[in-house]
């Protein structure tokens, strides 16, 4: 919540693309998930919002801005191709230029408003009570 992810190209070189994620969902039914709320992407370099690390991965970026270093797919399903289905990456009221997603992939996942106001609530993102134990 509120975070500012700052992309550093340089790091990689101009030739790579990054990844902000890699979620490690194995389960449907497993709470978990990264949600990326009222966040601030920016840097230099092109970077995906995010990959698949396990089966059932999950990532929502939400009322975020995305600057240009987005890349246009926005996802990658890693090595779970033909298994994107599974695989729940989403976007919902993010502004900024990399938050076209005319050329995202087919399979990104357009959430219900229930599913976006339950993934976006104080309950799930600190559904285990770690945000009151951080040393801030």
């Amino acid at each position: 919540m509120q975070c500012s992810i700052s992309v550093n190209g340089a790091a990689l070189g101009p030739a790579f693309v990054g990844f902000i994620t890699a979620q490690g969902r194995t389960y449907n039914n497993e709470a978990s998930g990264f949600v990326f709320k009222n966040c601030k992407v920016y840097g230099t370099g092109k970077v995906f919002l995010g990959r698949a690390w396990r089966p059932y991965s999950r990532v929502l970026f939400y009322h975020s801005y995305l600057s240009d270093v987005i890349v246009p797919q926005g996802w990658d399903a890693w090595r779970f191709v033909g298994y994107e289905s599974q695989l729940t990456f989403a976007e919902d009221s993010c502004y900024g230029p990399g938050s076209d997603t005319y050329w995202r992939v087919r399979w990104e996942k357009k959430l219900s408003p229930k599913s976006v106001k339950m993934l976006t609530s104080g309950t799930f993102i600190d559904g285990e009570g770690w945000l009151q134990r951080m040393p801030i």
